[in-house]
């Protein structure tokens, strides 16, 4: 064999055997499997459940650095739901999230911080009713895996605590500081 063939083997040999990095991955939201709930206490004595039934974003997983991880996620304010018909007139209403002025609240992330193998801290801002603030959810990764279909799935929990106030979501009455929001969302790689 000749010194240039056995050198291109041995390099091809050497380029095979070396894994390849993955790129960031672009995921598509499951709408069908992933929620958007809050709880607020109800003037101290028990919670009032809610949820967003509408919305919509944008995921970018990356396996290799999980600090390159990105999403933007675009609730539809209108869509609240507290199973409650006149509540959820009232939470769409000035008194609270103006939802004729202001239809959509939303999330940019600025920073994904990995925090143990299956767990980070996303950090990003938050518009509800034009005003944006930082905003620090906990995440949990749940799954990552072929599902049935044969498509691959993530799966993730992110929860955070606003203070309503710094949204402008302090009506004049008897209503609670913060809510506890968590987005429990499934993914499916894009093809």
């Amino acid at each position: 064999m000749s010194r240039k063939l056995s050198i291109f083997l041995s390099l091809a040999a050497f380029l095979v055997a070396v894994p390849a990095h993955a790129e960031p991955q672009q995921f598509d939201i499951d709408k069908g499997h992933t929620f958007v709930t809050f709880k607020v206490s109800h003037i101290g004595f028990a919670w009032i459940p809610g949820a967003f039934t509408d919305f919509d974003g944008d995921l970018v997983y990356d396996p290799d650095n999980r600090a390159n991880s990105k999403v933007t996620f675009t609730v539809k304010v209108p869509s609240i739901d507290t199973w409650h018909a006149e509540r959820d007139k009232h939470l769409q209403s000035d008194d609270f999230f103006s939802a004729g002025e202001f239809p959509t609240a939303k999330f940019v992330s600025t920073a994904y911080e990995p925090a143990g193998e299956n767990a980070a801290i996303l950090r990003g801002n938050l518009t509800i009713k034009d005003i944006t603030k930082p905003v620090e959810f906990q995440v949990k990764e749940l799954a990552a895996k072929e599902d049935p279909w044969g498509y691959f799935r993530r799966g993730f929990e992110a929860t955070t605590e606003l203070k309503l106030a710094d949204f402008g979501l302090d009506y004049a009455g008897p209503v609670p500081e913060s809510a506890t929001v968590t987005v429990a969302l499934e993914a499916t790689r894009a093809k």
